[in-house]
């Protein structure tokens, strides 16, 4: 594609990636406007400071749907460092019984805390702290309405060529229903049209009430709290974030940029 921006030598989504970051003083330099990571709060501890803040953007994903997709992907995944060839041997029931380090993995990350390590309510406080002070929350149910609202954050223009051909190109792409599939995910399902999704592993869904959903929303209870809080966020944001759009194009034009550093992860 046309790509013309620049990119930093340092990979922000692994810790020890964040760590050499913080030893190039990599945020204190002001060469970047966007970084990336998976670790948000080793990220915010190490990299920014009291003279040079960030603004987090996050996309937050269902904890069942994140569950349940990680089971189908590591199955057939060759190229990741966690495949799990053997889990095709197992129903989803059976998977969700067994033990599991990955549980509450939205509160751990948020925290700070590594797999195996137990978390409890204090923590789900925490986490929904740090969503609500510092982050401006995307669901991975409503995509292009959390990427309108990044843009707007980020002083992105739609209306420019380059950027809306961007947009089309993850949220445009349209073409008739052949037919209803609403268990695979990967396809949504309309009013006579389907939106086909970009980087997606079509999978059967677990529903609701199910023992398998029981089961995994159990183990996943303070990440089930927390997205609910995500959800009630997102909502609330709203207004905010497309009055601070109005005001962006008022008083500047719209295709501003931000002072602060950008602080981008997904969950």
């Amino acid at each position: 594609g046309d790509v013309n921006w620049n990119t930093v030598n340092v990979d922000t989504t692994i810790r020890p990636g964040i760590m050499r970051a913080a030893k190039m003083g990599l945020v204190q330099s002001h060469t970047t406007d966007l970084i990336f990571t998976m670790e948000p709060q080793v990220a915010g501890e190490h990299l920014y400071d009291e003279f040079n803040r960030g603004r987090v953007l996050a996309l937050f994903r269902h904890p069942i749907d994140r569950v349940v997709s990680k089971f189908y992907y590591l199955q057939t995944a060759t190229w990741e460092k966690t495949y799990r060839p053997e889990w095709a041997e197992l129903t989803i029931l059976e998977w969700a019984q067994k033990p599991s380090e990955d549980e509450n993995f939205m509160v751990r990350k948020l925290v700070g805390k590594s797999f195996g390590d137990p978390v409890d309510l204090h923590d789900l406080i925490v986490a929904k702290e740090l969503v609500r002070q510092r982050v401006v929350v995307g669901l991975m149910s409503e995509m292009e309405e959390s990427f309108k609202r990044f843009n707007i954050v980020l002083g992105v223009d739609e209306n420019e060529e380059r950027n809306k051909k961007c947009m089309d190109e993850f949220f445009g792409e349209k073409e008739e229903v052949v037919r209803k599939d609403d268990e695979n995910e990967g396809h949504a399902t309309g009013q006579g049209e389907t939106v086909v999704k970009k980087n997606s592993n079509a999978h059967p869904k677990v529903v609701e009430g199910t023992p398998e959903w029981e089961i995994l929303a159990e183990k996943n209870s303070l990440d089930m709290l927390l997205y609910s809080y995500i959800e009630l966020l997102f909502k609330e944001q709203k207004d905010v974030i497309y009055s601070y759009a109005s005001d962006v194009r008022d008083i500047y034009g719209y295709n501003t940029k931000n002072d602060e550093e950008q602080c981008c992860y997904s969950s």
